[in-house]
């Protein structure tokens, strides 16, 4: 068991502007940066938004939404592109005291149909580039309104900018607790239906231990993440939390590609980049240039680094990725950590315990094993997790939390030196011969072959040990006839042979989740 140093959460509350009653409202929190956004259009234009623009665009929202009856308690979904009124809807849907429901704008048809029905959303915020998409499974939907912002919509559609002209009095401030509901923020559904994370008020408080040693960012810094504000890294560990604790943020409304980013993170002076290890695998394999050499810090969460990227990087870049873990149920909890008293980093580690929180890891019995092996991932309930319990499922929730440690699906081990290595879900290991397996130990393996550009692995069934491993994998340039040699040759002497690929499979892409994370289950059934 290790716990990170010791972390004054009452402290960051006062900070944040808690009272000692416990009132508060993360919806009024102080924004103050001058850039506090500045926006890379699809178009190619820049915006630049203050603290100051953003908090009094989510006032007049606020007036906006309670005109179309939104009251204290209710669900506003937001379906919106990557753009400033993003986060000035949730600070406006915060202020009234009502809940916020993130959708990312990537979603479609069940996608987001499970997700507004289940949440029962009163309001629906989105934009033209989503309203399309909205419309084709609107039939399907509980009663609500659709709210634009932006221009565009259809004829029944109420417009945000009309409503805004017409609200001569922002609504005051609900008076809300520190650990009321403020969010209801879907899980990507890697594992059955999407559940609802019930995200107090207290959220932004929640990382302000990853923002100040992780991040580690200033007022002179400008933050560029590509992350979607419908997933909780890209609305509050990238976006609202850093924002709160006066640095700036860069929001890029296109998609994903190595030549914009680099070319807008060196236009805008953007120098520390959070993303996903997919997207800094992508930039690695388009090669160095001088836009490159513009990043100066780098962080990745969401699925593991690999340590062939982390290598990449140093030798050809002198950076150093700082990767980090959490969910949505916990917020970040791990991380390599920057700053005094920080542990070195090693290629492939996500770190050590964040401040203020306590980690065990522990085997099927809930025991927890000894320095070295790997189990399941617990953390200790601090009373400022990120999330509080399931919208609509407090049974599951409550079989999450085992004597005061919230119990999750990953497994990890750590080193002597307090750092935790990712070993894969509880679910995803392969038990084959008798071995237990990570298919993160062979991925990485298959990572550092020459060939390889991405992997992952699964257990299928074998007659004879159970399960046998086997590789998919996306290849940078044609296979060679005997691929399956060589590959398993090369896990062989790096891992051993007991988790050699028994078959190896080429493929154009990995399925992977709206967020970026690998779906092995659905190699597992055969699908992409």
């Amino acid at each position: 068991m290790t716990h990170g140093s010791t972390w004054d959460w009452q402290a960051s509350a006062r900070a944040a502007g808690a009272q000692p009653d416990g009132r508060f409202n993360c919806g009024a929190v102080s924004i103050t940066h001058p850039r506090a956004i500045v926006w890379k259009r699809a178009d190619g234009q820049v915006r630049t938004v203050s603290g100051g623009e953003l908090q009094r665009l989510a006032g007049r929202l606020a007036g906006a939404l309670r005109a179309l009856g939104v009251r204290r308690g209710d669900r506003v979904a937001g379906l919106l592109s990557r753009r400033p009124e993003t986060y000035a809807v949730a600070l406006a849907v915060w202020r009234l005291g009502a809940i916020y429901v993130p959708l990312f704008s990537g979603f479609r048809g069940e996608g987001l149909r499970v997700r507004i029905a289940d949440s029962e959303a009163l309001v629906i915020v989105t934009d033209a580039a989503n309203r399309e998409n909205l419309g084709q499974m609107e039939g399907d939907l509980p009663p609500h309104t659709v709210a634009m912002i932006g221009g565009g919509g259809v004829e029944t559609d109420h417009s945000l900018e009309s409503l805004m002209q017409r609200v001569t009095q922002e609504p005051s401030l609900a008076e809300t607790k520190i650990h009321d509901t403020a969010t209801i923020m879907y899980t990507s559904g890697t594992s059955g239906r999407p559940k609802g994370c019930m995200i107090p008020h207290h959220g932004l408080i929640t990382l302000s231990p990853y923002v100040t040693r992780c991040l580690a960012v200033s007022p002179d810094d400008l933050l560029f993440s590509g992350a979607d504000a419908g997933w909780a890294y890209g609305l509050y560990t990238t976006g609202l939390a850093p924002l709160s604790m006066g640095c700036g943020r860069v929001l890029y409304e296109g998609p994903f590609d190595v030549e914009g980013w680099l070319n807008t993170a060196r236009e805008l002076g953007a120098g520390h980049l959070a993303a996903a290890p997919t997207a800094f695998r992508q930039i690695a394999a388009a090669g160095v240039d001088d836009r490159a050499r513009a990043i100066k810090a780098a962080t990745s969460a969401g699925e593991p680094l690999d340590a062939a990227t982390f290598e990449w990087f140093q030798t050809q870049l002198g950076l150093s990725i700082h990767d980090s873990y959490g969910l949505t149920e916990l917020g970040m909890v791990t991380a390599n950590l920057r700053g005094p008293n920080s542990v070195a980093l090693a290629a492939g580690s996500m770190g050590t315990c964040l401040p203020g929180f306590e980690i065990q890891l522990v085997d099927r019995g809930g025991a927890p094993v000894p320095t070295g092996e790997v189990g399941r991932i617990a953390v200790r309930d601090n009373g400022f997790l990120l999330g509080a319990g399931y919208w609509g499922r407090d049974s599951e929730w409550a079989a999450r939390l085992q004597d005061g440690w919230w119990l999750t699906e990953d497994l990890a081990r750590q080193d002597e030196a307090g750092r935790y290595w990712y070993g894969g879900r509880a679910d995803d290991v392969i038990v084959s011969a008798g071995y237990n397996i990570s298919p993160l130990e062979v991925e990485a393996a298959l990572m550092k072959h020459p060939l390889v550009a991405d992997a992952a692995c699964v257990g299928e069934p074998d007659p004879v040990r159970g399960q046998a491993v086997t590789a998919y994998v996306v290849l940078r340039e044609q296979a060679p006839a005997d691929l399956d040699k060589v590959l398993r040759r090369w896990v062989g002497e790096r891992v051993g042979r007991h988790a050699a690929p028994r078959r190896v499979e080429a493929r154009t892409e990995l399925p992977r989740t709206a967020s970026g994370k690998l779906q092995r289950a659905n190699l597992r059934t055969g699908g992409m």
